[in-house]
């Protein structure tokens, strides 16, 4: 997190959320650590903040996860400081839901190109239809 909040350039702010997307989830297990639950936020803050490419590498690692990776065993929650002991899914899709108002504002952002607008709208498809296994 401090390399992103260092990053002197979008390039470097992509390679710091890809270190923190590697840091919380194994790729090749499809799973997910408790840290991806803290991580989700910062994801959440460079999609709403950071156009580009580290928007663009927010959210594709949300859309990797989504549906398609799982707890790694015997870590399937997550202790949130506020609200006790979390699942791990139910905690990545509570932070997501609660920045739906900033993802519709993203999803018409027409910066960049606008090439970000497609997947967030597929984002906010899926956190309608939940963390889905069938349809991720």
């Amino acid at each position: 997190m401090e390399a992103l909040i260092r990053s002197a350039d979008a390039r470097q702010a992509a390679r710091a959320l890809a270190d923190l997307r590697y840091a919380v989830a194994n790729d090749h297990a499809g799973t997910l650590y408790p840290a991806a639950v803290p991580a989700t936020s910062v994801l959440l803050e460079a999609i709403g903040e950071r156009p580009g490419p580290p928007r663009q590498e927010a959210l594709n690692a949300l859309l990797d996860w989504w549906g398609c990776f799982h707890p790694e065993p015997g870590f399937g929650t997550y202790m949130d400081p506020s609200a006790g002991s979390v699942g791990l899914i139910e905690g990545i899709m509570r932070r997501v839901r609660d920045a739906t108002d900033m993802l519709h504002r993203v999803a018409d952002d027409p910066s960049g190109g606008g090439g970000h607008r497609a997947g967030v709208r597929l984002l906010l498809a899926r956190l309608d239809e939940g963390w889905n296994t069938e349809t991720g």
